[in-house]
């Protein structure tokens, strides 16, 4: 199993009309499954990153007017929000993963259609796998989907050729994301102003220093719902909030659901 701190920043750095449809292995809001696509289907949108891995056949897919084939070594990677379209001719079975997009940013800035080399076509059969046999805990369909997305960031995002200071600035927060960093305490680390830290920060990352503090401990609080047996105050404790309100607030207006839901539904998927 990978090191889930390792997923955590490697993902902050990653709907047919007509399917077959067969079990599926979910995680709160993320799954995976599989599809057999029709012969033709409308364009459309859907709120959250979809993941189009080749089984058997062909998929003819267009994403914001780009077009491509989905088949044997090549899938597809639909961005929240972006039109896509399709159509199939032949028999076919495609393993589909939906992530919201909360949990993996980086997905956003890879391309369309992705090769998949000889170790990524292992893995996909894996997954195919696991979701045929049932072979996956509670806990560990969510960590393969999240290693599959850390492994197509790693062969097919943009190399990160960061400024010396914000790569400074960046492995501060990530050693001390736990604790209360404000953003002057940051500056001083990255010899900049806070201007010219949060101008730079963007630039080279995406985000603001901030923004990428609150997305590391919202991942990693994610994970500690799903993983651990800590109670929610706890976890607040473990990724830098020391009010139990102000975690609930934020992890609320970021996932969209209180930290409780999730914790519900972790304890239902581990009784089932």
């Amino acid at each position: 199993m990978p090191n889930p701190r390792l997923i955590v920043g490697a993902n902050l750095l990653l709907y047919a009309a007509s399917f077959e449809y067969t079990p599926y292995m979910a995680r709160s809001d993320v799954n995976l499954h599989l599809r057999s696509y029709g012969n033709e289907g409308k364009q459309h949108s859907h709120g959250h990153h979809q993941l189009v891995l080749p089984l058997l056949g062909k998929l003819s897919l267009s994403v914001d007017k780009t077009e491509c084939d989905v088949e044997q070594n090549r899938a597809a990677i639909i961005p929240s929000g972006s039109d896509h379209g399709y159509s199939a001719s032949e028999e076919n079975r495609f393993l589909v993963a939906d992530v919201p997009e909360a949990l993996a940013p980086a997905l956003e800035r890879l391309p369309f259609f992705v090769e998949l080399d000889s170790a990524l076509l292992h893995y996909v059969q894996f997954l195919h796998s696991q979701l045929v046999n049932g072979a996956g805990s509670c806990h560990t369909e969510h960590q393969m989907l999240l290693l599959l997305i850390q492994l197509l960031q790693e062969r097919h995002g943009d190399k990160l050729n960061l400024d010396r200071r914000v790569s400074v600035a960046k492995q501060f927060i990530d050693d001390n994301f736990h604790k209360k960093i404000i953003v002057a305490e940051l500056a001083a680390v990255a010899h900049l102003s806070i201007r010219q830290l949060n101008e730079l920060f963007r630039t080279q990352i995406g985000m603001t220093p901030h923004h990428y503090l609150t997305e590391l401990r919202m991942q990693e609080s994610w994970r500690l719902l799903e993983q651990s047996d800590l109670n929610i105050q706890r976890i607040a404790d473990a990724v830098g909030y020391s009010s139990l309100s102000s975690f609930s607030d934020r992890f609320s207006r970021h996932f969209g659901k209180s930290p409780s839901h999730f914790r519900r539904k972790s304890k239902q998927s581990c009784r089932n």
